[in-house]
């Protein structure tokens, strides 16, 4: 009953979550020991913290729940997710206010159909700012990785983490705690599941419908460009039209790369589930030319954290968009992607067209 009243008298479930589960940590020393003993296995986080949420520091970022030492440091920020996207903010303000020269983390909780997408993209901004990580970690659903010799950041799903909690709250006999931890676990089974979040009215009528159109206004005004200057083709070696297509999640247009037909596309669920991008790349069609051919050539973008998929008759590419810049710098950045790809795809063998796309 908790899970659904929290989803239909919230619109920010994460919030109610939070203060569940400072409540918990606050009311329970079996469960506050729980909790520092499944952060401890990366770094010696201080034991018999304080818990408060929204603690706001002087950049304005704003953590959902801070652990608080005895002499007023904070070295654990955790952030709380089901489905809110990666504020500016995170992870490197965050990381600036953990204490230096001292143990402490900055712990995501998100669902567990999210964790491997959110991560990835966690380590891809800390390196876009120049901070080096060593000593990652990757076990059940918790990732974790040094910032340096005493500072971590991990990432969790909420199912790994209250079940650790509820084990300590068992093994100490405290009922009341299995109780609560029972009802936060009830709400976030019911976010992990992706089922449906009722609407709220700022769904209906904010920027959502426009930024969905101006995801494939990219995906034109890049294809086009690539065909004005010869690096793509709308038509197949034998002739054949080249044209839009769709389905259930997606849409895109098929076009000729290197006489390699691939289709940049908008894919919701690659999005929700393999990288924090709207817009993919896929390199072949039906087969031709074979998907191993495909991942050899493009081989030096596998390095890359789950940047290339592999299907059954095609690879995806994710093709990652700047924030924060005008829209001809973000289709420049998209040209530029795609003219790797068509380097890498130069040692393959030119394939058929799809008939009747």
């Amino acid at each position: 009953m908790f899970g659904f009243l929290a989803t239909q008298l919230s619109s920010h479930p994460e919030n109610v979550a939070t203060e569940a589960l400072a409540y918990v940590l606050r009311t329970s020393t079996p469960v506050s020991r729980a909790f520092e003993d499944y952060l401890r296995r990366v770094v010696g986080v201080p034991t018999g913290l304080h818990y408060i949420t929204q603690s706001t520091g002087d950049d304005g970022a704003t953590p959902d729940l801070a652990g608080l030492a005895s002499d007023g440091s904070s070295p654990l920020l955790v952030e709380a997710k089901f489905w809110a996207g990666l504020t500016n903010h995170q992870p490197v303000s965050y990381l600036r206010r953990l204490p230096v020269n001292r143990p402490a983390m900055l712990l995501f909780v998100v669902p567990s159909v999210r964790l491997e997408v959110l991560w990835t993209e966690v380590l891809a901004r800390l390196t876009a700012a120049g901070q080096k990580m060593t000593g990652e970690q990757a076990g059940g659903e918790y990732r974790s990785a040094l910032v340096d010799a005493q500072r971590a950041i991990a990432m969790t799903s909420w199912r790994a983490l209250l079940a650790a909690l509820v084990d300590g709250a068992v093994a100490a006999g405290d009922r009341l705690a299995r109780s609560d931890l029972d009802q936060l676990s009830g709400l976030c089974e019911r976010m992990d599941s992706e089922g449906f979040v009722p609407l709220t009215g700022e769904d209906l009528s904010g920027s959502v419908a426009v930024r969905l159109l101006q995801y494939t206004d990219l995906i034109n005004r890049s294809i086009d460009r690539m065909v004005s200057t010869g690096v793509a083709s709308t038509k197949t070696l034998q002739g054949s039209s080249l044209n839009n297509s769709a389905a259930a999640g997606w849409w895109g247009r098929y076009f000729a790369l290197t006489d390699i037909v691939c289709l940049l596309r908008f894919n919701a669920a690659s999005w929700a589930r393999d990288r924090a991008t709207p817009i993919w790349l896929q390199i072949g069609y039906h087969g031709q030319p074979s998907v191993s051919a495909i991942l050899d050539a493009v081989a030096p973008l596998r390095a890359q954290r789950n940047r290339v998929f592999s299907h059954r008759d095609s690879v995806d590419v994710a093709i990652d968009l700047p924030t924060n810049v005008e829209v001809d710098v973000v289709v420049e950045s998209m040209m530029q992607q795609i003219g790797v790809v068509a380097r890498y795809l130069t040692s393959l063998d030119s394939a058929a067209g799809p008939s009747g796309q």
